[in-house]
């Protein structure tokens, strides 16, 4: 019976193991030739991968070819605490990284003491000679084991905040998000990549079961028309000023008076193109194109020139300036020192806002109108930088009473920085209204020529050239003893300006009486322009608040700089 009992389990048994014999090879054969669509399809899923390749992004040039933003590869420094404490020597490890990273020594010692994880980042976007020294001092020293550096590429500005409101930055996504790297970012991109392959059940590629592998191609660099050198004297004088005089803000265009080519552009408070994260939004905004304010008196030479190309005033006519109060339909305009009778040309030295007014009422508003039109206000000058405003030139069907003769000394229309330099460079370059420009060129990653832009010296026609050289001549009379910019003069250079103090506007409406924006218009030399500059001070505090004892000063520094720089002979080019 015990014998029966045993065979039979033994028949039982082996039934068993024949039955899922027969079944895993009817199951492979199943397998191998049945039709799996799903089970292939998920397989695919979970080992074929598909993978962007980004291309290096192209490099940010000044005028000179010196870089001002390029791509970089860094290393960001981790570490496994747990392999650390099995296979190395904590202490050792941690003084070593507390000698060459820039962290906290604590950090350092919570990370590595962390012994129930495996990976955690001590710091990143480490530069590559640091991360260098580094990797061969453990290496020496025979305490490498379990410090990771991990190879990333980043964008880098190498001037931090140079420059930070033209060149603008890239974003965690990789794309241009600011100035120039959003502006022209289309060619700064490259072209991406792509790489098709299969993973093993470690997740790492199989190289030779790769499908697919197109390469990237590298961005395009992109020439501008600034100076780096001169870029870095202009935000220095603005510091200055900023500091001297308790200001909110200050910014300043540079502008080639020929080319319209932008030679510097900046504004304060800036920020660090490397943090840019960690600035509020308020400092990203480029002050130079993006703020919009009344101009005051720097649009006074603007008007005189608009009468005179129409013949309507002469430098040597007097006009009566009304002992500093004139009522114009019930309305008074005011003098900030009274003047009985003065010569158009005085009138405009002294910076009278009644004889200016009635000289801009010597045009009807139509033609008024048509000449702030031709000198660009109201409209974007077309620069190659994102975030630039209109400002505000209303038509003369919105126009009250008053409006015509509060624009002549500078009330009732806003403008920027950048559209003042562009129009007070009319008188600068013989009466043509010049497009500003940034970006001189672009070329690809092999050299060739993508863009160039092409100056047009003559632009469009404001001004008769006789006229401009006249006013010329009257705005260099602003600068000399006894007119309002004479702070504005450096060296033995004839300087042309004007000044302007306008009082901001209050949310209630009125004029704040101890806010203004203070301002200085101006070229040099005189008789032969090479630069046109323009500076406003923002909420200047003190005493002194005016553009002639704030901003005319804050002209001399960047010009006498920019003209000792560029080496500009005294009688220009």
């Amino acid at each position: 019976m015990k014998m029966q009992a045993v065979c039979i389990r033994s028949s039982v048994v082996g039934l068993l193991l024949f039955s899922l014999f027969v079944a895993l090879t009817a199951r492979v054969v199943n397998l191998q030739l049945g039709d799996h669509t799903r089970l292939r399809q998920s397989y695919q899923r979970k080992v074929v991968f598909q993978t962007q390749l980004q291309g290096t992004r192209g490099r940010v040039l000044d005028r000179n070819g010196r870089v001002l933003a390029l791509d970089e590869v860094r290393k960001n420094i981790a570490v496994d605490p747990k392999f650390i404490k099995d296979h190395n020597n904590p202490k050792r490890v941690q003084a070593a990284l507390t000698q060459f990273l820039n962290v906290e020594p604590a950090l350092i010692g919570t990370r590595l003491a962390d012994t129930g994880r495996r990976f955690a980042y001590l710091e990143k976007y480490v530069e590559d000679h640091r991360a260098s020294e580094l990797n061969a001092y453990l290496s020496e020293n025979e305490i490498s084991k379990g410090v990771v550096f991990e190879k990333i590429k980043t964008r880098t500005y190498p001037h931090d905040n140079l420059l930070s409101h033209v060149i603008g930055f890239q974003n965690r996504e990789g794309v241009g998000a600011a100035g120039i790297e959003l502006e022209m970012n289309r060619f700064l991109k490259g072209k991406e990549g792509l790489r098709v392959g299969e993973k093993d059940g470690r997740r790492h590629e199989m190289v030779d079961r790769r499908k697919i592998q197109i390469d990237p191609d590298a961005g395009a660099d992109v020439k501008l028309t600034v100076d780096q050198y001169l870029q870095y004297g202009v935000e220095e004088a603005l510091e200055k000023a900023m500091s001297l005089y308790n200001a909110d803000g200050a910014w300043a265009v540079v502008m080639d008076s020929r080319t319209g080519a932008i030679l510097a552009l900046a504004s304060k408070p800036d920020y660090n193109l490397n943090e840019f994260y960690k600035a509020d939004q308020e400092l990203l905004r480029n002050q130079a194109l993006g703020a919009t304010y009344e101009p005051g008196s720097i649009i006074k030479p603007l008007v005189f020139a608009a009468a005179m190309n129409e013949g309507l005033v002469i430098p040597d006519e007097m006009i009566d300036c009304e002992w500093g109060t004139w009522y114009y339909n019930r309305r008074p305009i005011r003098d900030y020192h009274a003047y009985d009778e003065l010569s158009a040309a005085d009138v405009l030295k002294k910076s009278s806002n009644i004889g200016t007014a009635k000289i801009g009422l010597r045009m009807n508003e139509k033609l008024f109108y048509d000449y702030l039109v031709k000198f660009g206000f109201g409209r974007k000058t077309g620069i190659e930088l994102p975030g630039e405003e209109t400002g505000i030139s209303r038509s003369p069907r919105n126009w009250d009473s008053l409006t015509q003769s509060r624009i002549s000394f500078g009330h009732a229309i806003t403008v920027t920085a950048l559209q003042m330099a562009s129009a007070i460079n009319v008188i600068a370059n013989d009466g043509y209204l010049l497009q500003p420009y940034i970006v001189s060129e672009v070329r690809d990653h092999s050299g060739d020529l993508l863009y160039q832009r092409k100056p047009d010296p003559r632009g469009e026609r404001v001004l008769r050239p006789e006229v401009a050289q006249k006013m010329r001549g009257l705005m260099a009379r602003i600068t000399e003893q006894g007119g309002t910019g004479r702070r504005a003069r450096f060296g033995e250079y004839s300087v042309a300006g004007k000044t302007g103090t306008a009082e901001k506007i209050l949310p209630g409406g009125g004029y704040s009486k101890d806010q203004n924006i203070a301002s200085f218009a101006g070229f040099f030399p005189a008789e032969n322009p090479v630069l046109t500059i323009v500076v406003s001070v923002d909420e200047p505090k003190g005493e002194k608040r005016t553009g002639g004892s704030v901003a005319a000063p804050v002209f001399a520094d960047i010009a006498s700089y920019a003209a000792g720089y560029l080496a500009i002979p005294e009688e220009g080019f």
